[in-house]
């Protein structure tokens, strides 16, 4: 993992990827790094800033939630990467927003909105 660093260019051979330029944000000096794959990560900032003052958020931003994906206000539930799950994957936040949208239909069946 390359922190503060800015992709420039990915480079390949006509068959695969090879390399990549890339830029130090602080020094601003350019560099090619040889490679044989690479991962795209889109952003780390969890889009939650319409609920900021209504749910309770870690410093990252991320809505808090219980394993069942309850938050900190009844009847509202969260799931996916804008929650403190541990890992940012789209298979994960497929299952969590399944078990949340489970525990949500549950909770109100039962009459017992958390």
């Amino acid at each position: 993992i390359i922190t503060n660093t800015q992709t420039v260019e990915v480079l390949g051979n006509g068959d695969k990827v090879v390399g990549l330029i890339k830029k130090d944000r602080s020094s601003e000096k350019e560099e090619i790094f040889a490679l044989d794959g690479i991962f795209v990560q889109i952003g780390l900032t969890a889009n939650s800033a319409l609920f900021k003052e209504l749910l309770e958020t870690n410093r990252m931003g991320e809505i808090l939630t219980d394993k069942n994906g309850r938050t900190s206000v009844k009847g509202i539930y969260a799931a996916g990467d804008v929650t403190d799950v541990s890992y940012k994957q789209i298979v994960i936040a497929m299952g969590e927003g399944a078990k949340a949208a489970l525990v949500a239909f549950e909770d109100r069946m039962r009459g017992t909105i958390y």
